[in-house]
């Protein structure tokens, strides 16, 4: 759900777009601010976490993200919408993705992580399929501001109390283990009895050559993802097609998100992730060449493509971060690793504006994108490189 509100962006940058004649650049701009707030409160939200454990720190962020889109339903001016969805939904959606739900379920599984990781990852696809869909019928039955109302109702009605009763940190707060057996957390350890601390973890070429690839990883999956409305658009496509189209790609991330997290158990993380790499540049070339209605098929092979790409990025990051440095003080560790993520996040939306706004096409943008997918799967393998533990295997 959270995953599927951040995401509804993209339905709502056409939407906004319309009414305030912003340029690209401008609007996208909300999301670099984002990303930039995320920079800032990942760190202190892994901290949180390590502290106050899901059941507090996942409610509050629902809270604040629900806020945030409360704010921007009231956007008359580029600062009120920089503070509502640049700020404070991107404060909110920072307790929430991938990143930080690994905090949680790296404590409950070791020998199969990447499955687990996997399956938690397959409700980002989900969310996607219903939320944004459901945002764009809003936005055309009510209008985009009480679109933005609706969405806050769902994120604090239904997140806050669902994580309240539910969640817990660790299985030993119910009297478990990991696996249900006593099985040692997976991942190297560097030397000493503590095991790894923040301080330890950054004095490490490993962890720079990871957060990089995070880094240059997510510019293209969030260049992509939100603006490949405004571009199926430009090609002609109807908006509600257009918008469909992105819930496609939602269908179709769930069980991607599943068969990267099993298949990386058996041929490793790093392969995975190649794999999933060269899928999401596929992707990107069939949305740049997709044209209504004479090639309209591009865009719905697009979605299958862009959900491998999509996918392999929202599984394996925490699920790499997890064999690498897993331990009591993952979150802060993860924390730091978000800040990565979140700037990558921010910098994709605006550069695909500020490109298009530049040249008039998003071709550059999208040129830009794949080149970037191609460093990101370099620096994942050396970040991987010299024993990432393969625990189906071991």
């Amino acid at each position: 759900m959270a995953f599927g509100c951040r995401s509804a962006f993209a339905v709502f940058f056409v939407a906004v777009l319309e009414e305030f004649g912003w340029s690209r650049g401008v609007t996208a701009g909300a999301l670099l601010v984002a990303g930039a707030t995320w920079m800032i409160s990942g760190p202190l939200i892994g901290m949180l976490l390590d502290r106050f454990g899901p059941r507090v720190v996942f409610p509050a962020g629902a809270l604040v993200f629900a806020l945030g889109f409360v704010v921007t339903s009231t956007t008359e001016t580029v600062a009120r919408f920089y503070v509502g969805m640049g700020v404070l939904a991107a404060m909110g959606f920072g307790a929430l993705p991938m990143t930080a739900q690994a905090v949680v379920i790296s404590n409950w599984f070791v020998r199969r992580r990447g499955t687990a990781m996997g399956i938690v990852a397959s409700g980002v696809g989900i969310g996607i399929l219903g939320v944004v869909p459901l945002a764009q019928v809003l936005i055309g039955a009510l209008g985009w501001r009480q679109a933005c109302l609706a969405l806050a109702a769902l994120l604090a009605g239904v997140l806050v109390p669902l994580n309240v009763v539910f969640q817990r940190h660790r299985p030993e707060d119910i009297g478990l283990v990991p696996d249900s057996r006593a099985a040692p957390a997976a991942g190297p350890r560097p030397r000493g009895d503590g095991g790894w601390t923040l301080a330890r973890a950054l004095r490490t070429a490993r962890f720079w050559a990871l957060a990089l690839g995070m880094f240059a990883g997510a510019i293209p999956l969030h260049m992509i993802l939100v603006h490949q409305v405004a571009a199926a658009v430009d090609a002609g496509f109807p908006k509600v097609l257009a918008a469909s189209a992105l819930g496609l790609t939602g269908f179709f991330t769930s069980p991607s998100m599943i068969l990267w997290g099993a298949g990386s158990d058996r041929i490793g993380r790093e392969w995975a992730y190649t794999l999933g790499s060269l899928a999401m540049i596929v992707g990107i070339g069939l949305l740049l060449f997709a044209e209504y209605p004479a090639r309209a098929w591009m865009l719905y092979v697009f979605t299958v493509f862009f959900a491998l790409g999509f996918a392999s990025r929202q599984s394996l990051y925490p699920t790499i971060a997890a064999d690498l440095f897993h331990g009591p003080h993952f979150g802060a560790i993860n924390g730091v690793l978000a800040l990565f993520v979140g700037a990558g996040s921010g910098v994709g939306p605006w550069l695909g504006g500020y490109l298009f706004d530049l040249w008039g096409s998003y071709a550059v943008a999208f040129a830009l994108a794949v080149a970037l997918a191609l460093v990101s799967v370099v620096l994942i393998w050396t970040a991987c490189a010299r024993g990432v533990p393969n625990v189906l295997r071991e």
